[in-house]
C-alpha cells in the first residue's frame, strides 16, 4: 500500500463511517417521529424499549443506509480531490485514475462483503428479536389475522383445507382434509384442530372421516370423529416455513424453507425472488462507488450541498428501478435471479460507462 493509497483510504473511510453514523441517525429520527411516534404514545411504549427495538433494527437499518453512505463519500471525498487539483496532479505525475480510486473501490467492496457477513450472521438474530417487540409494544391484537390456510401433499397423500386459523395458538376452525388414491377416498370434516406440543401431533375434534373404496362393493365407511391424532405429520415449523419474513432468516435457512415449501406445492416465486435479494442488495455498496466517481470528478463544486442532493437523487432512481424489478418478479413476470439483481444491473453498467467516459 502506497502513500497515495493510505491518504485516500484514509478520507474516505473517514468519510464513510461519519456518513452512516449521520444516516443511522436520520432514519430513526424520521421512523421515530413518523412510523412509531403515534403507536409509542398509544401503547405508552417504554423508553428502554424503544431503545431496544431501534438497537435491534440497527443492522437491517445499515443494509438500508450503507449504499448511500458510499455514494455521499465518494462524490465528497473524490469530489474535494478534484476540487483542490489534486486528481489533476496525480494524472499529470503518471499515475492513472484507477490506480487513484483503487482505495475507495477496494472498501466499498469490503463494506458490502461485510454486509452479507451481516446478513448471514447476527442480522437475522437482531430483525427477529425487533419483530417480537414490534408485536408485542407497537402492535394491538398481533394474532387478529386468522385468514384461512391451505397445505397440499402432506404424509399419506393429504390435502387439508382450514377456513379459519390463528397462528399464534396454532388452532384452527372448519377444517377439512382429503386423501384422493388408486385403492380408496377419504375426506374429513372436522370442526376444530390444533397442534399438541405435548404429542407433537395435529389433533382434530368432532367430525366425521368418510372412506369410499371403489372396489365392487363399492365399500363406504363412516367414522365419528371426538378427537384423534390427524393423519398427517408434518409439524407447524414446516407447513409455516414461509410465514417468517426474509429479514429474520439467513439465505441458508430461506432456502431450506423454500425447499420445503415446494415439497407441500406452496408458491414460492416471490420468496425466491428476495433469496437473490439478500445479495443484491449488499452488492449496492459496490456499485454506488463506480456512480460516485464519475459524478465527483465532473461536478467539481458545491461541497456537502451538492453531494448530499445528487446521492438523494441516485438513490430515489435506485429505488423506483429497484422497485419495478422486484414488482415484476414477485408477480412472476421475469425470473427471480433477474428481478432481484435488475437495479443493480442497470445501475453498474451506467456507472462503468460513467467512469470510462471520463477524460484522463
Amino acid at each position: 500500500m502506497t502513500l497515495l493509497d493510505r491518504y485516500i483510504g484514509r478520507r474516505f473511510v473517514s468519510a464513510l463511517a461519519k456518513s452512516v453514523i449521520a444516516l443511522l441517525a436520520l432514519f430513526v429520527l424520521i421512523d421515530l417521529l413518523t412510523a412509531r411516534r403515534e403507536d409509542i404514545l398509544n401503547f405508552r411504549t417504554p423508553l428502554i424499549v424503544v431503545a431496544r427495538y431501534y438497537a435491534a433494527y440497527l443492522p437491517w437499518i445499515f443494509l438500508q443506509i450503507a449504499p448511500l453512505a458510499v455514494l455521499t463519500s465518494g462524490l465528497l471525498v473524490l469530489g474535494a480531490a478534484a476540487q483542490n487539483g489534486e486528481v489533476t496532479a496525480a494524472l499529470a505525475g503518471g499515475i492513472s485514475l484507477r490506480r487513484f480510486v483503487r482505495m475507495p473501490i477496494a472498501a466499498s467492496l469490503a463494506l458490502a462483503l461485510g454486509l452479507v457477513a451481516v446478513n448471514e450472521t447476527f442480522g437475522p438474530r437482531a430483525a427477529s428479536e425487533a419483530h417480537a417487540l414490534e408485536e408485542r409494544y407497537f402492535m394491538r391484537n398481533p394474532d387478529r389475522d386468522r385468514g384461512g390456510v391451505s397445505w397440499a401433499n402432506l404424509s399419506g397423500d393429504w390435502t387439508c383445507h382450514v377456513l379459519k386459523f390463528n397462528r399464534i395458538a396454532l388452532t384452527g376452525e372448519n377444517v377439512l382434509l382429503d386423501s384422493l388414491r388408486d385403492d380408496a377416498v377419504e375426506q374429513i370434516r372436522a370442526r376444530r384442530i390444533y397442534w399438541d406440543d405435548a404429542r407433537s401431533q395435529w389433533i382434530l375434534e368432532d367430525g366425521r372421516w368418510l372412506v369410499f373404496a371403489p372396489d365392487v362393493d363399492l365399500k363406504e365407511e363412516d367414522i365419528r370423529i371426538t378427537q384423534m391424532p390427524a393423519p398427517f405429520t408434518e409439524p407447524p415449523e414446516e407447513l409455516f416455513a414461509l410465514d417468517a419474513p426474509a429479514d429474520v432468516k439467513t439465505a441458508r435457512e430461506l432456502a431450506a424453507d423454500i425447499a420445503r415449501a415446494k415439497r407441500h406445492r406452496a408458491p414460492v416465486h416471490g420468496h425466491q425472488v428476495d433469496f437473490h435479494a439478500k445479495f443484491s442488495r449488499p452488492a449496492l455498496a459496490f456499485i454506488m462507488i463506480w456512480l460516485a466517481i464519475p459524478f465527483a470528478l465532473r461536478l467539481r463544486r458545491g461541497g456537502i450541498a451538492v453531494g448530499f442532493g445528487i446521492s438523494v437523487g441516485v438513490a430515489v432512481l435506485y429505488l423506483m428501478v429497484y422497485a419495478v424489478g422486484m414488482g415484476l418478479g414477485q408477480i412472476g413476470h421475469i425470473p427471480p435471479l433477474a428481478a432481484a439483481w435488475l437495479a443493480n444491473a442497470v445501475f453498474f453498467a451506467a456507472g462503468l460507462l460513467l467512469f470510462r467516459s471520463i477524460p484522463s
